[in-house]
């Protein structure tokens, strides 16, 4: 009986501080900045190799759960916000696809498609390079993408950053040109993102999820986004 408490004890005690191991793996980077985490998949992914890591995600009920997430990782942050190109508050559309479409915008009257908006919420606004400033921050070596038809649109916001190579890579998800967004949005195509970045960042990989420098990969035809990942020249 005391060998099979001792087991159950090292168990638990193993599964509570398994989200501490992080805090103290060698990071390789210093900054993490994560727009539209939803349930935090990919954010996973990334937060080990990272010493700080910030997280925005606008929909209210899914920050509950994430913040309940990451509770015991010291190098996280979540923040509950749309990130856009001003500071304040905005209108946020939750989506019927258990939120991963939830978006600023609105879909465009031609979509045709069986994910709806089901209602409207306000959130605070946040405009990025303002919160960088606050904190700061003047590099972020790994800058991740997926807020729904607005990427490019924030990212335009961090023309100074971009302009002097601030950003070590930037992955984004991106309309293909065809059509350049679904929402009732600016541009988020990826000729977009050419023009923006070209100068100052080569494409390093294409596909979905987190990506593999070097791997360019085809999303279905039918898809009308993918993600692309940039990183800066030398």
């Amino acid at each position: 009986m005391k060998k099979l408490v001792c087991r159950i004890w090292n168990a638990l005690n193993l599964k509570l501080l398994q989200p501490l191991k992080h805090c103290f793996l060698p990071k390789e980077n210093r900054i993490l900045i994560y727009l539209g985490l939803h349930k935090g998949s990919s954010f996973d992914q990334l937060i080990s190799s990272h010493k700080f890591c910030y997280g925005f995600e606008a929909n209210p009920e899914l920050y509950k759960n994430l913040i309940k997430k990451y509770r015991f990782y010291r190098n996280v942050h979540i923040i509950n916000a749309a990130v856009t190109d001003y500071n304040g508050v905005i209108k946020f559309n939750i989506s019927s696809n258990n939120g991963r479409s939830s978006s600023i915008g609105e879909f465009k009257q031609n979509w045709p498609n069986d994910i709806k908006m089901l209602y409207t919420i306000e959130v605070p606004a946040v405009r990025l390079s303002d919160f960088l400033d606050e904190r700061k921050i003047d590099f972020i070596d790994t800058y991740c993408s997926d807020i729904q038809g607005n990427d490019l649109t924030v990212l335009k916001t961090l023309s100074y950053w971009i302009k002097n190579k601030k950003i070590g890579s930037i992955t984004c998800e991106t309309s293909k040109d065809s059509y350049q967004n679904i929402y009732e949005l600016g541009d988020n195509s990826e000729s977009g993102f050419k023009e923006l970045l070209d100068e100052n960042y080569y494409l390093a990989a294409k596909g979905w999820g987190v990506l593999k420098d070097g791997e360019y990969i085809e999303v279905e035809e039918s898809w009308w986004e993918m993600d692309c990942k940039w990183k800066v020249k030398e």
